[in-house]
């Protein structure tokens, strides 16, 4: 069946060649302009299941891509491409931001937050990677059952953006799965797929930057699909002073870009527009954690509180000497390889 079959090499390559392709201009127009563009690489060599970008001054905006991410018994073409539009989301998805991996006028943008990377990819990316794939479109809006269609018929009025939607809500089921399995990998417990009929109805008091659980971040995919506010023009949302970090001025000029109320706003699961002060002092900015044996990185931000995010089982955390810290396979050295 399209789309739910294993993707070769090729194929992959040529997925993330046409999502960075749809973005340059992006890179291109971000300040200052004509400085910057995006890249991307596979290691095929690497069995670790791993799908990152990278950030730094004077370079590129990078996609990394490991040969075990193709392998992943859950992973799909289209599985793919949505993560691939996911990772571009941490580029050019905008606000709100990763505080602990802030950018800067220089580096042209700031490192998204992962829910938003996740709304910008069904939202926007999608959208613009699969507009003219009408027979393959229409196809997968008719596997949907009409529970699912209906949603997609209440946000759109013409039939050819349903079925685009039909097609990103059935890629947003699939992602899901693949989301909770690569969850439990991280922290082992028992499987449990995320569904479009039950909702993740947490409230989270502040906006976290880090991964959701599963059925949040299928309900973040569930919205981006059914929001028909799509982003236009080169501007990163919210991506004004001071960069990268939680200020009224980047929420303003973010919110015509996405969907404020309705079932394409962003979940409250993991979205929370009001702003909270936390004490940083004593926990520092970020730092490595190990809990049951699984490694992983606390941010601590004043705006966004404390969150974690966990390791695979084949990666352990490493702080650089600048007091970044993030997962790395175990001969990684992070002086090299952090943002």
């Amino acid at each position: 069946m399209a789309g739910q079959s294993p993707l070769t090499r090729e194929e992959a390559e040529a997925i993330l060649e046409r999502v960075v392709a749809l973005y340059q201009d992006h890179a291109a127009a971000a300040n200052p302009a004509g400085t910057h563009k995006i890249s991307w690489e596979f290691d095929w060599d690497s069995d670790a299941a791993s799908a990152h970008v990278i950030l730094k001054a004077g370079e590129d905006w990078t996609v990394q891509v490991t040969g075990g991410f193709l392998t992943v018994p859950s992973m799909t073409t289209e599985v793919f491409a949505l993560t691939m539009c996911h990772e571009m989301g941490h580029f050019v998805g905008g606000f709100p931001f990763k505080t602990g991996r802030r950018g800067d006028g220089a580096l042209g943008t700031s490192i998204a937050a992962e829910g938003q990377a996740d709304y910008f990819a069904t939202k926007d990316c999608l959208p613009r990677l699969w507009a003219d794939e009408t027979e393959a479109n229409a196809a997968a809006f008719a596997e949907l059952d009409p529970s699912a269609r209906e949603r997609c018929t209440a946000a759109y009025g013409d039939l050819a953006s349903q079925q685009l939607c039909g097609r990103i809500l059935r890629a947003s089921l699939q992602t899901g799965r693949f989301y909770e399995e690569q969850a439990v990998l991280q922290a082992p417990r028992e499987i449990v797929y995320p569904r479009l009929d039950t909702p993740d109805t947490t409230e989270t008091p502040v906006t976290k930057e880090g991964h959701a659980p599963s059925q949040c971040r299928l309900d973040t995919l569930v919205a981006g699909a059914l929001c028909s506010v799509k982003a236009t023009g080169t501007e990163i949302p919210g991506f004004v002073p001071p960069y990268g970090e939680y200020s009224e001025a980047s929420e303003e000029a973010a919110r015509p870009f996405a969907c404020q109320t309705g079932p394409g706003a962003r979940p409250r699961c993991w979205f929370q527009p009001d702003t909270v002060v936390t004490d940083c002092s004593e926990l520092g900015e970020m730092a490595c954690v190990v809990e049951d044996g699984v490694h992983g990185v606390r941010y601590c931000d004043t705006t966004f509180g404390v969150d974690y995010y966990w390791c695979f089982a084949d990666e352990v955390c490493k702080a650089s000497s600048d007091g970044y810290a993030d997962c790395y396979a175990p001969d990684v050295d992070p002086e090299e390889a952090s943002p």
